[in-house]
């Protein structure tokens, strides 16, 4: 019967010596052992056993079954503990060893056994995102290696945190794959400190890589950012230390982007703003897109506002598109708007409508209400989109306080201009224009552009009514020159038009007597140019003058 001795080099383990001692009641308990010779002059019998702190004995071993040799007695016997030959020693008590061979088990004179006599203790596991949280792990780490964990990794589903270092190699940071890179999961020694520019690029000088792969890296989180109020909300609740910045009007085309990863090594980049290439219209890219930000490198409001960084590093990949504008078909009691709408459907399937909603302003503040993006584009009950509009337009940042007015053809008098053209609208300017002004379109705004390009015909001539109508209220408003920035000479020119051209078109002579109604209530300075919208005084009006 040799000697048995439980050994560490600080504190054993109390649940652990409990096992031993009821197993081997005549086991030693040896703590803060300094050196072999100390422990070995502690035994009576020609080799002795030591049981390390570090170790959990495998139940169907026992150490009194075993019987070394009488030419055994020159070595140290060494069993397997778990993978490795690191685990429970029978020393000969005349042998010479070094405190380091002694600490390390690297023993030069050695048999090792093909027992299985005990498993490692499981390294201690720690969450570590910082220097501070580092020092804490190591500073109350029980076990002579810890694992550091992150937050900003998925670990890998079949991954368990039982991974033995052989005791020789316990003194160098493991480190384990984290997708393609190294910065992830890593075993750290709890006996050598590391610097602090270590930890925090999670690049050690000295390290063992594990072709393993522990974890992937987490994505970065993703936030819609309308405004620079939830700019700053992002830095603040963000859980990764980059993150997404989505612009409610860019859509996203390729969504591998996501995947972008800067390693902890690459501080650099980890500190940069980045800009994907963003298609902005058909013949146009910018850097105006997709962004991913760096918690480390804030940007002004104006910068926000106008999706223009000042610094950044730019990707040419494109990977985003600006969205195409919500569509909006207005009609009232148009004869022909069902079949117009439809036709317009059959195109462009997420086309809404607003349908019998009394008065011009609160039909398009109706509108207004249906969509989410910036601007809107409006689509008249009687208009017949040409076949070339596609209502890709998109405008710049500054422009979006902008109405925008594109050109249309009178079918009867043969005008172009933008009369009963597609209108494109800035959604919140529209919510909350003045009802009180006449001329809906060139009052929601200051700002106002007419686009020299046709997008439809003015189909307004489906029935006498609503053709003297549409002609009443268009040569009234040029009359009375309630349209801002309305020029002279072109007002007298399209007002000659509208009253003498187009007798022999469908419905032609409706237009004309409409026309110079309209004008005659447009010059009157006893009329109140408001009634133009108001369709039952129109009705009434017609009534009167053409039955």
């Amino acid at each position: 019967m040799y000697d048995i001795f439980a050994v560490s080099f600080s504190k054993f383990n109390k649940d652990r010596w409990k096992k031993i001692k009821s197993k081997y009641p005549a086991a030693i308990l040896h703590e803060n052992v300094k050196s072999f010779s100390d422990l070995s002059k502690s035994s009576f019998t020609k080799m002795f056993w030591v049981i390390w702190d570090d170790i959990v004995l495998s139940e169907d071993f026992n150490l009194n079954e075993y019987k070394a040799t009488k030419w055994d007695d020159q070595y140290v016997h060494i069993f397997k503990n778990g993978e490795y030959h690191d685990g429970i020693c029978l020393f000969p008590k005349s042998l010479k060893l070094t405190n380091e061979q002694f600490r390390t088990r690297s023993f030069e004179n050695k048999k090792e056994v093909d027992i299985i006599a005990s498993q490692p203790t499981l390294f201690d596991k720690f969450t570590i995102n910082s220097y501070d949280d580092y020092v804490y792990a190591f500073e109350n780490s029980t076990t002579e290696m810890f694992w550091c964990i992150p937050d900003d990794i998925d670990i890998v589903d079949d991954f368990r945190f039982d991974y033995q270092v052989p005791k020789y190699n316990q003194n160098i940071p493991h480190v384990f794959l984290n997708g393609s890179h190294r910065d992830g999961i890593s075993i750290l020694p709890a006996d050598v400190k590391l610097s602090k520019k270590e930890v925090n690029h999670r690049f050690y000088i000295n390290k063992c890589e594990i072709n393993v792969l522990a974890s992937s890296p987490k994505q970065y989180d993703k936030f819609l950012v309308k405004s620079y109020e939830d700019y700053l909300d992002a830095i603040d609740n963000t859980s990764t230390e980059m993150f997404w910045a989505l612009w409610p009007e860019i859509e996203v085309t390729d969504e591998s982007v996501f995947a972008t990863y800067f390693s902890h090594h690459d501080s650099y980049n980890r500190k940069e703003n980045h800009a994907w290439a963003h298609q902005f219209r058909k013949d146009e890219t910018t850097f105006g897109g997709l962004h991913l930000m760096s918690k480390q490198k804030p940007v002004s409001k104006k910068e926000i506002d106008f999706r223009f960084l000042i610094n950044k590093k730019e990707h040419k990949e494109i990977v985003s598109k600006h969205r195409t504008y919500d569509i909006v078909f207005i009609s009232y009691n148009e004869p022909n708007a069902d079949d117009t709408y439809e036709a317009l459907k059959q195109r462009f399937p997420k086309v809404k409508r607003v349908h019998g909603v009394k008065g011009i302003h609160q039909a398009h503040i109706a509108a207004a209400k249906l969509c989410d993006t910036e601007m809107f584009w409006v689509v008249d009950g009687d208009a017949v989109v040409l076949e070339s509009f596609d209502f890709e337009h998109v405008v710049n940042r500054y422009e979006l306080s902008t109405v925008h007015v594109w050109q249309s053809i009178n079918p009867i008098n043969g005008l172009v201009y933008g009369y009963g053209g597609i209108k494109l609208l800035p959604t919140s300017a529209t919510l909350n224009m003045d009802t009180s002004v006449p001329d809906m379109t060139t009052s929601i705004s200051d700002r106002f552009t007419a686009v020299q390009e046709v997008s439809n015909i003015t189909a307004f001539n489906t029935d006498p009514f609503n053709t003297w109508k549409g002609a009443f209220r268009e040569c009234a408003k040029l009359a009375s020159r309630v349209i801002n920035r309305q020029k002279e000479d072109e007002t007298n020119e399209r007002l000659k038009t509208w009253t003498t051209v187009g007798h022999n078109r469908k419905f032609g002579e409706y237009a004309i007597l409409g026309a110079k109604s309209g004008m005659e209530f447009g010059l009157s300075n006893q009329s109140d140019i408001k009634l133009i919208n108001d369709f039952d005084w129109l009705k009434q009006r017609f009534d009167s003058e053409v039955q």
